[in-house]
């Protein structure tokens, strides 16, 4: 495949020489680099606690841990999001209810999900910041208030976006979860992380990426868990390409915002509808489109060497674990059928993107 669906910018010189000393210091677990990766992170967030762990999906089992959830709990979620978001609440036995939508968009409906709030308040609701857009709702935030329940931000693919009032995704609520991916903004190849500003998660989610035991990691065989956990404890190897990578971040904003600014501009195909984003702050992970028949367009482009991410699959999908949701989900199934993903990521050159979109605009 000439153009890949996404392309890293990478620091191979950089990446080789703190490789090196990272391996010479002889700490490849939970060494000085993750400690200073989660300082950076607290420093450019604004929150109070970072937890670094190996991935995204690692940040989200322990925030779900940590919420307190137990079998036959009440859990609230959006249809259409990676089912990484929902596989710990469900594993823990919660009973969890799919929410669609709004049309033609990747953005839960807040109407549906405040509505059923008011019916049945939840112990627990997930709320997905996707493709770097901001989903926050006021009536949502007085619900909560009220009903007092645990949110978890899946910000995997937000970070360094904001709201329109100028907060961070994944900083607004109890905890955030967070993937530093090779496909993410900011990468650290394999990793992720939970933001919070609370003492007590935070203790909670210390122990439980550390086996249950709240202690530095190589006290932790000394002392007695209080928690159930996981070795969730990240690679310094990994970490050290992750602060590489972070200190390049207003680069790589600026190439994302670029390229899909490119996209927008340029697509002229009727058959084809280019989605915007919302939000002011927003940095869009991936330029998207809609686009009728979507397996023909995916053949039309792979036969021109171009290639396409199909976005996400929408959970009711899994009948074996969602058959019984009983909630109207076309919006996000329509969208799920007809997303794709173009090529992007901030190593794609614009002089790329021109030849791409000759094609795109021939289809």
């Amino acid at each position: 495949m000439k153009y890949h669906w996404f392309k890293p910018l990478s620091h191979t010189n950089k990446y080789l020489i703190t490789a090196k000393k990272t391996i010479l210091a002889n700490k490849m677990t939970m060494g000085k680099n993750c400690f200073l990766l989660e300082k950076k992170l607290r420093k450019i967030l604004g929150v109070k606690y970072i937890v670094l762990t190996t991935s995204g999906t690692s940040a989200l089992m322990m925030s779900t841990i940590a919420s307190d959830i137990k079998p036959k709990d009440l859990v609230y979620a959006p249809n259409y999001t990676w089912i990484a978001s929902v596989n710990p609440a469900k594993i823990m036995g919660a009973e969890v209810k799919l929410i669609d939508t709004k049309r033609n968009s990747e953005v839960i409906d807040f109407d549906i999900l405040n509505k059923l709030i008011k019916t049945r308040p939840p112990k627990l609701v997930i709320l997905t910041h996707l493709n770097g857009q901001a989903n926050y709702n006021s009536l949502f935030n007085s619900l909560k208030k009220k009903h007092k329940f645990f949110v978890i931000e899946d910000a995997a693919q937000a970070l360094l976006s904001k709201s329109d009032d100028g907060i961070y995704c994944g900083t607004k609520y109890e905890v955030g979860c967070f993937s530093l991916s090779i496909t993410k903004p900011i990468n650290m190849i394999y990793g992720g992380f939970c933001a919070t500003n609370s003492k007590k998660i935070y203790n909670k989610l210390i122990a439980i990426r550390n086996n249950g035991v709240n202690a530095e990691p190589e006290n932790a065989r000394l002392e007695l868990a209080s928690e159930l956990g996981l070795n969730l404890k990240p690679s310094d190897l990994h970490a050290s390409i992750g602060l590489i990578n972070l200190n390049s971040r207003n680069t790589r904003m600026k190439n994302l915002k670029k390229i899909f600014e490119y996209y927008k501009k340029n697509i002229k195909n009727k058959k084809i509808n280019f989605l915007s984003v919302e939000g002011k702050n927003t940095v869009p992970c991936y330029p998207q489109i809609l686009v009728k028949n979507r397996e023909k367009f995916e053949k039309y482009c792979s036969k021109n060497e171009i290639g396409l991410h199909l976005g996400i699959r929408c959970l009711n999908k899994t009948k074996k674990f969602f058959s019984k949701n009983n909630l109207n989900l076309k919006h996000s199934v329509e969208f799920s059928n007809n997303v794709v993903r173009l090529p992007s990521g901030p190593g794609y050159r614009l002089k790329d993107l021109e030849e791409i979109v000759k094609v795109i605009n021939k289809y």
